[in-house]
């Protein structure tokens, strides 16, 4: 036994035995070692609670930060699927597939103040799409419409801009509160509000016409609630329409001989050439008959008419080169096939009657027509016969030869026609609207050059 900073030391069979200063109380080995396996236990145990913390929170926030991967990539997929769709429906025109609420904006909020109607097409404003749009603007106005109520158009709104050319009145009518506006008979956009708009075609047909979203649209007149005077313009409505009378217009691979009747291509060109570069509106049989009646005001306009149906396709090629219109009046008796007549671009056809061009059979008038000595009952069954035939709406009629009478004038009323044209009537074509009677219109007859010169011509506009 030896003593050791305070401890004794005794060696017995291997075995070694410490006794403590203070109370001298004996530790074998193997309890030592047991005490040192437990500590050394316990220190494994808490290591494995560390690692298994540290497993499950890396594990944890693995899992987490992979769910926030995926997650934004779905969110940026359905982002990517939500804007490819809204970009599906939006482009510059648009077809609305079914009637739809028209919503104005307020304070962010979109409010319903009207409808729009199905199979019509609408110009849209350019915008941003991103995943948060939900309606379009309709172009030129303060009014949205549902992104999903349209579908991409192929076809352009390519509605005539004639209405351009004529003087608005200064008039204005003012809505009643909730109406609808028509294009042509079609319902096309309605207000649950009281709006006012400047009138384009007065009270023609029990309807005002306006222009709203680029376009000429009509308001019932018994959705008006009242008209009041407004300042639109300071432009005069020209004081009388001359119409001019061609028949037929040859080019130089094609025969005809009577100056009378037959003019150049190339002089027909120079004078409708004239007619563009003045920017004269060459009027259609309907604008025609609204001017004479006061319900249409035009700055400058003429009426352009061509008769018979023989020679044409150099006048039509002529009035389509410069974008004219013209009204041609065919003897429908004279053509067993009048399909070439429908597919005309800048003429629209009327009739020159059935079977009554026909010349000196009857005493008196200019050439003794045959609508001169005709009953009623037989002018109206030729009416109806060539109105049958040239499958067109009766709006106006040349008399063949220029000859007419009351007889005449009669039957094309009962008929429907809502004028007719004469010849010169002593006032060179001239006819003004309120004054000239709408079943005795006159025509100025252009002749050849050589007959007319063409600053002859010019003066009788």
């Amino acid at each position: 036994m030896e003593r050791k900073n305070n401890k004794l030391i005794k060696d017995v069979n291997d075995e070694i035995e410490i006794l403590d200063d203070d109370n001298y109380l004996p530790k074998k080995r193997d309890s030592i070692k047991q005490e040192k396996y437990k500590k050394g236990k316990k220190r494994l145990k808490k290591w494995v609670y560390v690692i298994l913390a540290f497993f499950v929170l890396f594990t944890g926030l693995a899992s987490f930060y992979f769910y926030k991967k995926m997650d934004n990539e779905k969110k940026e997929k359905d982002i990517i699927e939500k804007i490819a769709e809204i970009k599906s429906h939006y482009s510059t025109f648009v077809n609305v597939d079914t009637k739809a609420n028209l919503y104005t904006k307020n304070n962010g909020n979109y409010d319903i103040v009207g409808s729009i109607y199905e199979n019509n097409v609408i110009e849209l404003s350019d915008i941003k799409v991103d995943e948060n749009t939900q309606y379009f603007n309709i172009k030129n106005t303060d009014y949205y419409i549902k992104y999903e109520d349209v579908s991409k158009s192929v076809n352009k709104d390519d509605h005539s801009k004639r209405y351009e050319k004529y003087i608005p009145f200064n008039k204005n009518i003012v809505t009643k509160e909730g109406f609808v506006l028509y294009d042509d008979t079609n319902k096309f956009i309605s207000f649950n509000k009281e709006m006012e708009f400047p009138i384009i075609i007065n009270d023609y047909d029990n309807k005002y016409y306006v222009e709203y979203d680029n376009r000429l649209l009509s308001i019932k007149k018994e959705d008006v609630q009242k008209v009041i005077d407004s300042k639109n313009t300071d432009k005069k409505n020209q004081s009388y329409i001359t119409t001019l009378a061609y028949h037929r217009v040859y080019d130089k691979d094609e025969k005809c001989t009577d100056p009378y009747v037959c003019i150049k291509k190339e002089s027909f060109d120079k004078e409708m050439k004239y007619l563009s570069d003045n920017n004269y509106l060459t009027l259609t049989m309907d604008e025609m008959y609204m001017y004479l009646n006061g319900n249409l005001q035009v700055e400058k306009a003429v009426a352009i008419t061509l008769d018979d149906g023989y020679l044409y396709k150099s006048a039509e090629d002529v009035l389509e080169k410069y974008n004219l219109n013209a009204t041609m009046f065919v003897i429908s008796n004279h053509f067993s096939d009048i399909t070439p007549f429908k597919n005309l671009k800048n003429i629209d056809i009327q009739s020159h009657t059935h079977h009554m061009h026909r010349n000196y059979v009857c005493p008196g008038g200019n050439q003794g027509g045959a609508i001169l000595c005709a009953s009623k009952d037989e002018i109206i069954s030729d009416l109806k016969t060539s109105i049958e035939k040239l499958e067109v709406e009766p709006i106006a009629l040349a008399f063949p030869f220029y000859d007419y009478n009351q007889n005449a004038i009669n039957a094309l009323k009962e008929v429907g026609f809502k004028m007719s044209f004469i010849g010169r009537g002593g006032v060179m074509g001239k006819s003004f609207p309120k004054k000239t009677n709408l079943y005795k219109i006159p025509r100025m007859t252009v002749w050849e050059e050589s007959l007319m010169s063409f600053n002859t011509w010019k003066s009788y506009l």
